[in-house]
């Protein structure tokens, strides 16, 4: 059989998507499997202008990430952030969430997460550039002694927000973090795939690098019968390799019970664990230095 290893188009990221999610559905038996959900707030002032706002997503295992929290700069240091973690907390406790994560700046707000219960589980220095660290956070919240006390009073309503409001905020926080550290360069995606004797894909690969060098592994997929031919390791290394074309000095990528050795022969270290996600299995936040 001949194989050939091209670009991917349009569409290929859907396919790949739904051949992972089956491979996960067939590891992990978790029967009360909810669909994706977004859930926005926020602040606005006399105007109706949004001043304050963060996205949280709640996946389909019930564990909440607090994706985006952003305050406007000179909203800032009244409570407003506080009200908004406490308003998440509450959402995600009422959808049945066991636990919170988020991801954090040294030039953001881990003071004010830890000040909410949130712990670090995962460092990474040098990130998003040197003199720089990024850090992982968690918080359970299966446990009611864990639950946020009331903090600095809000004179400011929380109000919900919809999926405008929450590009809204997400492109402030994205405005603010350019402000601390200047983006390199735009967005740039990377896919490849291999393709057998009919071009049926047997095996792809997505990556990203975003306007700070970071890379991510996005997807990594390789058909059942064409497993243990080293098409994974191609492909990863493929996708490296374009990665530090476009700049990238470090790569991350996700990893299950199931396949972190893969990546650990690679090259990858694990930097943060985070347990029961969902109960029973680990997931695995990997990097590798370019």
């Amino acid at each position: 059989m001949g194989y050939k290893t091209i670009p991917c188009v349009e569409g290929d990221d859907e396919f790949i998507a739904d051949k992972l999610n089956a491979i996960t559905d067939s590891k992990i038996d978790f029967e009360d499997a909810i669909e994706d959900e977004l859930v926005v707030f926020k602040v606005t002032d006399s105007d109706g202008n949004i001043i304050a706002g963060c996205n949280l997503i709640i996946n389909c295992w019930k564990a909440a990430d607090l994706d985006i929290l952003w305050v406007e700069e000179k909203y800032r240091k009244q409570g407003i952030g506080s009200a908004l973690i406490r308003e998440v907390e509450r959402a995600a406790r009422k959808k049945g969430c066991h636990f919170m994560t988020l991801g954090t700046f040294d030039f953001q707000a881990r003071p004010l997460y830890e000040k909410f219960g949130f712990a670090v589980c995962g460092t990474i220095e040098d990130c998003p550039t040197k003199g720089h660290s990024h850090y992982d956070m968690i918080k359970r919240l299966d446990d009611s002694s864990n639950e946020s006390v009331t903090a600095a009073s809000c004179t400011y309503e929380i109000q919900p927000g919809d999926e405008d409001d929450a590009e809204y905020i997400d492109d402030k926080l994205v405005e603010y973090n350019w402000s601390q550290v200047p983006a390199v360069h735009d967005f740039e995606w990377i896919g490849r795939k291999i393709q057998g004797d009919h071009d049926e894909p047997v095996a792809a690969g997505f990556a990203g690098v975003n306007f700070w060098n970071i890379a991510f592994i996005e997807m990594l997929w390789v058909d059942e019968p064409h497993r243990n031919q080293g098409m994974g390791s191609c492909l990863l290394s493929d996708l490296e390799r374009e990665a530090k074309k476009n700049g990238a000095c470090i790569v991350m990528i996700d990893a299950r019970d199931w396949n972190v050795d893969f990546f650990k022969k690679l090259g990858y270290t694990v930097y943060c664990t985070l347990e029961d996600y969902p109960n029973g299995y680990s997931k695995y936040k990997m990097q590798k230095q370019l």
